[in-house]
């Protein structure tokens, strides 16, 4: 899969655990609630992080727990239909609500991934399994998702295995567009998914607040511009995407886990959904575009911040002190 998304800070690539967790412009309750029967009840919140697409809409199948005393728990086994991910940044959507479960370790969260849509900027739709364009647009290419089989996809948790506790368990699920989806290589025609999904127990919630800035002189005026990318297609601060790199926190095979975070208009930004941990903030320096990358440089004061159970740390300033666009000639 082409992946033209690079990562400035080089020492980052460490793991995090996390999730969103904003409903109707509010947290979701995650309280716990009373339990009368001794088991465990689990809810599953979907919520997305920001992809250069127009818009993603994937079916969930199915979502099951394996490894537990009793083998394999079916959580949700009714196809949701088409859920619009794009639609879902710093909101959530719920999948399921108190579910009962005997408490206990589990050894992995997975999702059964059915159809899915992809709209690119530029209109042209890609469908996986027959799924069809809410809109009625005619499909024009396949989606592919080499890892999207029977068995599901693993949602990446904190620790090695999920332990869920009497009462209420809360889990907010961010279904991470931006790492989950790219072009493949040589063949600009084809889209690939391959689904990255991360999760984190509601009550630890934490995020990263701030601003992102184009670089100014002595009198205030800004020192860069942000070009058309591709020629004729405006862009902004919204194309500006904020990383963080959590220090000690990674999954199953220890591999790294970078979490997306989405600027707003105005030149606000958010990464939600954040593990405790320390995380070291970054960014992604080339942006695949159709038919372009967008490329920045930029700075980011302070580089590391500690996110507790819970926590906002705001007053994270991204400064952008370059921008250029490169076509693409493939």
């Amino acid at each position: 899969m082409k992946t033209r998304i690079r990562y400035t800070a080089i020492a980052l690539l460490l793991p995090l655990l996390m999730v969103v967790a904003a409903c109707d412009d509010g947290v979701v309750d995650a309280t716990n609630g009373d339990d009368d029967n001794g088991l465990s009840l689990v809810s599953v919140y979907l919520t997305d992080a920001p992809g250069d697409v127009e818009a993603v809409w994937v079916e969930v199948e199915e979502i099951y727990l394996q490894g537990g005393p009793d083998g394999r728990v079916v959580l949700l086994d009714e196809p949701t239909g088409l859920i619009e991910l794009t639609a879902l940044v710093g909101i959530t959507q719920p999948l399921i609500q108190d579910e009962e479960v005997e408490p206990g370790p589990y050894g992995q969260l997975r999702f059964v991934i059915g159809g899915a849509v992809l709209e690119t900027k530029g209109g042209a739709v890609f469908t996986k399994d027959g799924a069809q364009h809410p809109d009625g647009s005619e499909s024009t290419g396949q989606l592919h998702c080499p890892s999207c089989s029977q068995t599901g996809i693993k949602v990446v948790l904190q620790g090695d295995e999920v332990v869920l506790e009497e009462g209420a368990n809360d889990f907010l699920l961010d279904f991470d567009v931006t790492q989950s989806f790219g072009r493949q290589a040589g063949q600009s025609g084809m889209w690939v998914m391959r689904p990255v999904i991360h999760g984190v127990r509601m009550i630890e919630m934490g995020q990263i607040t701030g601003t992102v800035a184009l670089e100014t002189d002595a009198e205030g005026e800004p020192t860069v511009s942000i070009p058309e990318c591709p020629e004729g297609t405006a862009r902004d601060l919204t194309d500006f995407v904020p990383l963080a790199v959590a220090a000690t926190l990674t999954d199953d095979e220890g591999a790294p886990i970078v979490r997306t975070g989405f600027t707003a208009e105005d030149g606000t930004f958010q990464i939600l959904g954040l593990a405790p941990d320390q995380y070291v903030l970054s960014y992604i320096d080339e942006l695949e575009l159709e038919d372009a990358a967008l490329q920045w440089s930029a700075g980011v004061a302070p580089g590391q911040v500690t996110v507790g159970e819970g926590d906002e740390v705001d007053g994270v300033a991204y400064t952008i002190t370059g921008a250029s666009c490169e076509a693409d000639d493939g």
